[in-house]
């Protein structure tokens, strides 16, 4: 693999830490655990929406030697990752409190 395509790989695991953070902070629960599944979320949809399917909508730009649609990869991300904060939420309400 050249290393332009490691560099878009950090690029999009930055992207959906990013967004997995995101996701936690507005959905909750806030803790720093909560922050993984959403994160890992974001990663497979890009994987999927980018690598597999190709499928994009925007601008494409040329990033690393690729032509990347990063308004629509970030969309995707962001969704996934809410996508998985809300159950996750709902799961981590129905805990019994250590309070």
């Amino acid at each position: 693999m050249p290393p332009s395509a490691y560099a878009l790989i950090v690029l999009f695991a930055a992207v959906s830490l990013t967004s997995g953070i995101v996701a936690a902070r507005i959905v909750g629960p806030r803790r720093p655990w909560a922050v993984v599944l959403p994160s890992l979320a974001a990663f497979g949809a890009l994987y999927l929406v980018g690598h597999r399917f190709a499928i994009g909508f925007g601008p494409n730009i040329p990033l690393f030697g690729f032509q990347i649609a990063i308004v629509s990869d970030i969309a995707f991300a962001l969704a996934a990752a809410f996508a998985v904060a809300l159950p996750q939420r709902a799961i981590a309400g129905l805990r019994p409190s250590r309070a």
